[in-house]
């Protein structure tokens, strides 16, 4: 996370009740405003799903700073060029295999195992807060 940090400024004018002396007090602040730059994720509709007998699962995502194409991290996996559907929702689908994990070689695919997963969505702006989605593949979670 990176926070972004901005002056204010404010003058107070005190005057004398006995004379005509005034006095101006400049206040400079520091104000601070939390964000990472990339989108913010709310939810995964739905946030679960078995997969046992190969089926494909969508998944909404729903939040906002989405780009017109998004990279999607499902775990260890990566989902490129996935197209938002409006300003606050994309869908993808969800992995069978492992052939989107970066640095997998030549081996064959493997099915993902059962388990919960962290999904993000990273733009040219930064990268989302995580959220969990479980994945059952037929015979619960490992």
């Amino acid at each position: 996370m990176t926070a972004r940090f901005g002056m204010h400024r404010r003058t107070h004018v005190a005057r004398s009740v006995r004379g005509s002396l005034s006095i101006a007090v400049v206040v400079l602040g520091c104000h601070r405003s939390s964000t990472t730059g990339g989108p913010t994720l709310r939810s995964l509709t739905p946030n679960r799903a078995d997969v046992g007998r190969g089926q494909v699962v969508d998944v909404i995502v729903n939040g906002h700073g989405f780009d017109s194409l998004n990279t999607v991290s499902f775990g260890e996996l990566v989902l490129r060029q996935v197209p938002r559907l409006s300003a606050t929702t994309l869908r993808f689908s969800v992995p069978l295999d492992d052939v989107q994990r970066p640095g997998r070689g030549e081996a064959p695919p493997a099915r993902l195992p059962g388990g919960t997963y962290e999904v993000r969505v990273s733009t040219a702006r930064g990268a989302s807060n995580a959220l969990r989605f479980t994945l059952l593949n037929g015979q619960g979670i490992r």
